[in-house]
């Protein structure tokens, strides 16, 4: 909702829809990296889950990113007000702090993630990573298309959950370490 005003989103609404995400069903991201590779990555939260629960689980999967702002910005204005090793310890401590308190009240709906990734390298038509890639897109298009239909009133919101189900139940249950995903064939 604009503030007619000013004609901008409050920031307390931006500050929501960052948490949110774009989509209720989680992410998907192409992205090149190094040496001409492309990418994807498809995160698939468990179907069903409640707002609050999957901004806890995104606050959760964002932790080493703003967890590391968070100890690098309070390093550099305590290190201003006290002596170093303090400003050191203390803003240690606020980082392994708000990780274990984003551990905490993600709960177990963290483990229920599903994240699915595949690489393929520009100009090497390898094809069980080619055939991986277009999984994750055939799963996330069907994903987006159904927030298409619901959006459009196509179809009811049990319908749109189910399509998420489908998707979900696609997805491998991964045996990997938090924050290693598998990729490849076996993903």
């Amino acid at each position: 909702m604009k503030d007619t005003r000013t004609g901008s989103v409050p920031l307390s609404r931006r500050w929501w829809r960052m948490l949110d995400g774009e989509c209720s069903w989680g992410s998907f991201d192409i992205r090149p990296d190094r040496f001409g590779a492309i990418r994807y990555r498809l995160v698939v939260y468990p179907p069903g889950i409640d707002e609050t629960q999957r901004r806890r689980v995104r606050v959760w999967r964002g932790w080493p990113l703003w967890g590391a702002l968070l100890w690098i910005v309070s390093e550099i204005w305590l290190t201003n007000l006290m002596p170093p090793w303090w400003a050191l310890a203390i803003a240690t401590t606020a980082y392994f702090g708000s990780g274990a308190a984003a551990l905490g009240l993600a709960g177990d709906v963290r483990t229920q993630v599903r994240t699915m990734g595949g690489m393929v390298v520009a100009g090497h038509r390898e094809a069980t990573s080619a055939a991986v890639c277009r999984r994750l897109q055939t799963l996330a298009e069907a994903l987006t298309e159904a927030d298409a239909q619901r959006q459009q009133g196509l179809i009811s919101a049990i319908d749109h959950e189910m399509a998420w189900w489908r998707v979900y139940d696609q997805m491998p249950v991964s045996a990997a370490a938090p924050g290693i995903h598998r990729s490849g064939s076996a993903a």
